[in-house]
């Protein structure tokens, strides 16, 4: 068996991940490199109707307060919908904090960087997947689908009346299984540079996932982004060279790609110089996206935050319409779906995925999240398929022993 530091990063996340009062935790990273933090030294917790301006200011706050220690966890998407202010729910918050003990795995041992753990454990023969793959298309049904195509056609209609330019609308799809969120998490997937697998669990809320669109990772010096926009199922007719060659030639997604990278690139030019790679092709086990890689170099000291909130995932164009569409045509709070999940070092590097191909679990029901981006060359039929091709692509699980 080939080494893998999500393997090592488990014998530790099966101690934890089921203890009584929970264990918050944040394992994030690669077969190459796993940073796990546990526990709650100081943490920032935002469930209040707060304005996105204040939650931005209270998240650079945080991270200067703390600066010189690792920062770990996720920003939500739903605090940048002011529209949902009116609504107390916990999926709304962002939840950021400085672990008690941090561990740092490589494929081929690890390195506790504060805190303290048992090496016992440590040395533990490494987690295997406890169970076998679920097939996630098998939760969504054909209401999930028909609810969703509706709701495309109400967003259609005000795009093609000039009122939104875009809209990224998700659907949810609740899933009647107990899943294994440990066993997602190590999951092997995509080997691709760009993919980060995580595992987050809190009192409240539990995810898991690989997502391939790494939004941020750097420093504030330098720092790399990849926006990925479009997307084909891989094919089993076609090679993949010549399915690469139509996905890039086809106008609807270069039209949906570049109308996503316009408004990341602008936030992104307004930080300082800027270097692109534009429309490459991104090839995952079951399918291909359009992938834009920018390098952004800031012209003046910045905060971790304010290059965070620059590659922030709106989804929509313009922001106010397009969050007014989602309010009135997604029945759903996001949570840390289409948000940023990852870490701050002490040193100041950071490393943040947008939280895409996940499982999440609350204290009600465990679901998945998909979505698409909805452009003037889209229909109903066209992005409900590609909601299902994306969902094709979550990594799940059953849990066979649930309460262990």
């Amino acid at each position: 068996m080939t080494p893998d530091a999500r393997l090592l990063a488990a014998s530790v996340l099966r101690q934890v991940e089921n203890e009584s009062p929970p264990t918050s935790f944040l394992c994030y990273g690669t077969a190459d490199n796993v940073l796990l933090g546990l526990g709650r030294k100081r943490s920032l917790e935002i469930t209040t109707t707060s304005s996105l301006d204040e939650i931005w200011a209270a998240i650079d706050d945080f991270v200067t307060v703390n600066s010189g220690e690792t920062i770990i966890g996720f920003i939500g998407f739903d605090p940048s919908n002011e529209l949902h202010r009116e609504v107390e729910d916990y999926r709304q918050k962002v939840d950021l904090f400085v672990p008690e003990t941090l561990i740092e795995f490589s494929r081929t041992g690890y390195t506790v960087r504060t805190g303290e753990w048992d090496e016992k454990a440590l040395l533990e023969t490494a987690v295997q997947p406890r169970s076998a793959a679920l097939n996630p298309c098998q939760f969504d049904r054909e209401s999930y689908r028909a609810d969703y195509s509706h709701a495309v056609s109400r967003v259609l209609d005000r795009l093609r009346r000039g009122i939104v330019e875009r809209v990224t609308l998700a659907r949810r799809i609740d899933v009647d299984k107990i899943l294994d969120l440990l066993a997602i998490f190590q999951s092997e997937g995509s080997q691709h540079e760009c993919a980060r697998n995580f595992y987050f669990a809190s009192e409240l809320i539990r995810f898991a996932g690989q997502s391939p669109e790494l939004l941020a990772e750097g420093s504030v010096r330098c720092f790399h982004t990849h926006k990925l926009s479009g997307t084909y199922r891989r094919s089993a007719e076609l090679p993949i060279g010549e399915l690469a060659r139509r996905f890039q030639a086809d106008e609807r997604i270069r039209a949906e790609h570049f109308s996503s990278i316009t408004a990341i690139e602008n936030s992104l030019a307004e930080l300082g110089a800027l270097d692109s790679e534009k429309f490459q092709v991104m090839e995952l086990p079951s399918l291909l996206h359009g992938w834009s890689r920018f390098t952004t170099r800031p012209r003046q000291p910045l905060s971790v935050a304010k290059c965070l909130r620059a590659v922030f995932p709106f989804g929509v164009q313009p922001m106010q319409q397009g969050l007014e569409l989602l309010r009135d045509n997604e029945n759903f709070l996001r949570g840390p779906y289409y948000g940023l999940v990852g870490y701050i070092r002490s040193d100041g590097e950071f490393s943040f995925t947008q939280v895409l191909r996940t499982a999440f679990a609350d204290a009600y029901t465990n679901y998945l999240v998909v979505g698409a981006a909805i452009t003037n060359r889209s229909s109903p039929e066209l992005e409900v398929a590609e909601t299902c091709a994306k969902l094709s692509g979550v990594r799940l699980f059953e849990n066979p022993h649930p309460g262990n």
